[in-house]
């Protein structure tokens, strides 16, 4: 098996992953009874809808926008950000489960919907405009900061402070948050290391690697990931059937 092969293999492992995690993230929140349990599962679901959503932004490809490889890159960098965020007002929320009464927490329970709205006229806006902003996106590739790897840098630091959060935060997750936490704090970190791994290799060079090798191990954080965060929401969908 060439290492073409390998790389189209972990594509749709990674895809289907996230494909699966969304559905099972989704079931769960259709079954949950309880508004702050809700939220919560809304903030997870949008971040990982949003990671399955980036699989097909890029295979669809620069060809389908009308645009370079390279903003391929920045655009799905953008909804990855996106997705980073999501997960932290999940986390948040997760956190106020744990310590607040339900009856509080039920008080921001639109908050998940909301958020939902927005994220999906932003990957709206994502999937429009690319071939419109090419000129822009162009002037940001060819500066310093394009040539440094800024998107990748952001990646790296917002993944690394979301998992971050999620760990130090142990100690006030209720018993759904801790079951929780620990493959989900596999499952960010694995993206952080992906975004560093793509600093090295492709914006800093410190690594020199063919881009198909810098593909194939990034495929490898991207399943790793994947499997983390459908484990992770088969321990919610389960809690969530109880509540």
């Amino acid at each position: 098996m060439n290492i073409e092969t390998l790389i189209t293999l972990g594509y749709y492992v990674s895809s289907i992953g996230y494909l699966v995690a969304t559905l099972v993230t989704f079931d769960a929140v259709r079954k949950s009874g309880t508004s702050g349990l809700k939220n919560v599962l809304m903030y997870l679901f949008i971040g990982t809808g949003i990671f399955f959503v980036i699989t097909i932004f890029q295979k669809l490809g620069a060809d389908f926008f009308g645009i370079t490889d390279e903003s391929v890159d920045i655009w799905w960098h953008v909804m990855f950000y996106l997705a980073m965020i999501s997960y932290y007002f999940g986390f948040k929320a997760l956190v106020r489960l744990g310590s607040t009464e339900n009856a509080t927490v039920a008080t921001t329970s639109v908050a998940g919907k909301t958020w939902g709205i927005f994220s999906l006229l932003v990957l709206i806006v994502v999937f429009i405009i690319p071939s419109q902003a090419e000129p822009l996106v162009n002037s940001y590739v060819s500066s310093r900061f394009g040539e440094l790897g800024a998107h990748h840098f952001l990646a790296f630091i917002i993944a690394g402070v979301v998992g971050a959060y999620l760990f130090s935060a142990k100690v006030f997750l209720g018993q759904i948050g801790r079951a929780i936490a620990a493959p989900m704090i596999i499952a960010i970190w694995a993206l952080c290391v992906q975004h560093f791994w793509e600093l090295l290799t492709e914006s800093w060079k410190v690594i020199a690697l063919t881009s198909d090798k810098i593909e194939g191990v990034e495929k490898i954080f991207l399943t790793i990931s994947a499997i983390s965060v459908i484990y992770a929401a088969s321990r919610l969908k389960a809690f969530s059937k109880t509540q």
